[in-house]
């Protein structure tokens, strides 16, 4: 008998052999498995010679277990000894005497821990898989088997199913039932998954069934299945169900997950909602910022003639030349307004759609306003600035003056911004007959740093600037060239570009307009209504006398000196809390109205006038307030009418509507 049997001493291995219990010990050493100790209790039990046992370790260690059986007995005993202390089940088949038929064994296998290179295994009740008569107990035990097994599946609120090798329903548990709403089981025996028409797809279930029967097991394995019409979200789980070697089935069960879905997908919805906002919301912030770093340049080119042209006119003692300067002043602060109403009014920024105001003009007057903007950053850069006008044959037109200025200073800003210091940029202007229109061609051409042609594929679309040298060629918003062409298309023209790195650009810039043969007569008999027309009001309004607040002195003072004009008398007061205390204090009859800022320190324009409406004379009910603000939208002038001002006017504060404000609210209409 091979050595390894005297693993134990005699007294030990006498001990261990008449142990009451089903036991084999297996000894595992230098990769070789052994049995080296059977209990007599197990081999009476299984009728087998007890030498037999001992066959694993002589020259055909293998001759009493199944050949196909060998890979699996050598992996479990592998995975044992590589755990200690962890329990495994292992089912075999062992033929028990030379000749005898293979039966199918099972038990629980335990490994020890390796000392000296050597390892004990514990295979533990173990039992024979035949068919031999039952006891009386083991007819009670399996009644009792059977008893808590059909309790548990009725019980147990998990969808319970298992099926034949034909993917067949054989049966089903009573939450199965329940879930499909059936009585009985009788609908679906012997019916396949397709047959109850159950999965919107049907094909991953047979296709996971197949694996399953091929002896593959599956875990919570998502997949849809319509119940009443509704689609619901289910988790399954199966296994082969086995006959000895034999897979003659398969089992498993579902739980619905649908609720658990749906809110999963609800929170996976939301929280890509909220990163979506915050997305947006980060996209905001930087193009707000962006917008607000550049917009100051266009603000700044009229603005930087409008202090040139003041500091001449402080400066020159000829009176015309300062009357000039004052003519030029307001030319661009007229282009200043309107680009400051282009940049607050988003709508119109983002789409393009821009109201046209189209009035009698000369093309003159239209050009010389161009040059009051341009021509002081030519010089400051020692640019020769040139205008051609030799192909225009119609000066008196109609169009909307300030918006086509805009076009031509947005383009020659650009041109003299990026033309170095003793180059060249010129405007040619060329007109067309079309039809009752004109087509008005504007070409500005530079000789100054260029574009790729990588950038002039994207050179109009929105706060598009190519990487330049701020230092030399100072920045913008990127908004100039965008707002230019949207305003060229409201006019049926367009604006085109074609430019060579290093060499210079050239803008055509094309609009349609109007031609007004006769402007000259129109504009004498236009200018002499309005000479009517002013005169009328002003007498209509003479004598008045109006309470100014504001708390800007210069405000006050230009709004004294339009209603000076008019033969209006004023009183002043810098904030509305000096407004309310003046007017309280004053005597029945005194001011014809009220003019107050609504943007005012200490008591603001809105409770200002709550309070003078709130005070306790008659007259306060009814007295005439026009509110002043340069917050121009909806929603301030709606304010204003709830707080009690009859009218709103606008900064800066033109004359004619101011007076033509104040003869509405005193009904001294002309």
């Amino acid at each position: 008998m091979d050595r390894a049997y005297y693993y134990f001493s005699a007294e030990t291995r006498n001990a261990l052999e008449n142990l009451p219990e089903d036991l084999l010990i297996f000894l595992c050493r230098g990769g070789q498995v052994s049995c080296i100790l059977a209990t007599r209790h197990l081999t009476n039990k299984i009728h087998v010679n007890f030498q037999d046992i001992f066959r694993f370790h002589q020259e055909h260690p293998f001759d009493i277990l199944h050949p196909d059986d060998k890979a699996t007995f050598n992996g479990q005993i592998a995975l044992a000894a590589s755990h200690p202390g962890t329990r495994y089940i292992i089912r075999i088949r062992l033929r028990l005497s030379t000749g005898a038929p293979f039966i199918h064994v099972s038990g629980e296998l335990t490994a020890g821990a390796e000392t000296g290179g050597a390892q004990l295994l514990y295979m533990r009740h173990l039992k024979k898989d035949s068919s031999a008569t039952d006891s009386a107990s083991s007819e009670e035990d399996e009644k009792l088997k059977k008893l808590m097994l059909d309790k548990v599946l009725e019980t147990t609120s998990d969808c319970i199913f298992w099926k034949d090798r034909q993917r067949r329903f054989v049966g089903v548990n009573q939450a199965f039932l329940k879930f499909y709403g059936f009585s009985s089981d009788s609908i679906l025996i012997g019916k396949t998954d397709e047959d109850m028409g159950w999965h919107p797809d049907p094909e991953p279930y047979r296709r996971d069934e197949i694996r399953v029967l091929n002896g593959e097991s599956t875990l919570l394995v998502h997949g849809t299945c319509i119940i009443h019409g509704e689609v619901r979200d289910i988790l399954a789980t199966k296994a082969p169900v086995y006959d000895e070697d034999k897979i003659i089935g398969l089992v498993g069960s579902f739980i619905d997950v649908t609720e658990d879905y749906r809110r999963r997908k609800q929170i996976e919805q939301l929280d890509g909602q909220l990163k979506d906002a915050l997305k947006k919301e980060k996209k905001t912030n930087e193009d707000l910022n962006l917008f607000m770093s550049r917009v100051s340049h266009e603000l700044r080119t009229p603005m930087n003639a409008v202090i040139g042209l003041s500091s001449l006119g402080m400066e020159t003692d000829d009176l015309d030349e300062a009357i000039d300067c004052l003519h030029k002043i307001n030319a661009s602060g007229e282009y200043l307004l309107s680009i400051i109403n282009d940049v607050l009014d988003i709508n119109k920024m983002g789409g393009g759609k821009f109201k046209l105001h189209e009035t009698p003009c000369t093309l003159t007057d239209i050009v010389e306003a161009a040059r009051t903007i341009i021509q002081p950053l030519a010089d400051k850069k020692s640019i020769h600035f040139q205008i051609y006008t030799y192909g225009v044959h119609e000066d008196h037109i109609i169009c909307d003056k300030v918006r086509i200025e805009q076009i031509l200073v947005n383009l020659l800003n650009n041109a003299v911004k990026f033309t170095e210091p003793g180059g060249i940029v010129s405007l040619t202007l060329n007109e067309e007959t079309v039809g009752d229109r004109v087509r008005l061609t504007a070409g500005i051409r530079d000789n100054g740093c260029g574009m790729s042609a990588e950038f002039l594929g994207r050179i109009f679309q929105p706060f598009e600037q190519e990487n330049r040298n701020p230092t030399k060629y100072g920045t913008g918003t990127g908004l100039g060239l965008t707002i230019s062409r949207n305003l060229a298309r409201q006019m049926n023209g367009d604006i085109s570009v074609q430019s060579t790195e290093g060499k210079g650009s050239t803008f055509t810039a094309a609009v349609m307009i109007g031609a007004d043969k006769k402007y000259s007569d129109r504009n004498k008999q236009d200018a002499a209504k309005a000479s009517d027309s002013e005169k009328r009001l002003t007498d209509s309004l003479k004598g008045l006398r109006v309470l100014v607040a504001d708390d800007n002195e210069l405000n006050r003072e230009i709004a004294g000196e339009i209603l000076k004009t008019a033969g209006v008398k004023s009183e002043y007061a810098s904030d509305g809390e000096e407004a309310l205390e003046i007017y309280e204090n004053s005597p029945d009859g005194h001011f014809d109205a009220l003019l107050i800022d609504l943007i005012m320190p200490v008591l603001d324009g809105y409770t200002a006038a709550s309070q003078i409406r709130s005070l306790h004379r008659m007259e306060a009910k009814t007295i005439p307030m026009i509110a002043v603000s340069a917050d121009i939208f909806g929603d301030s002038i709606q304010r204003a009418k709830d707080h009690g001002f009859n009218d709103f006017v606008s900064k800066p504060i033109e004359r004619q509507r101011l007076l033509a404000a104040l003869a509405r609210v005193t009904a001294k209409h002309i």
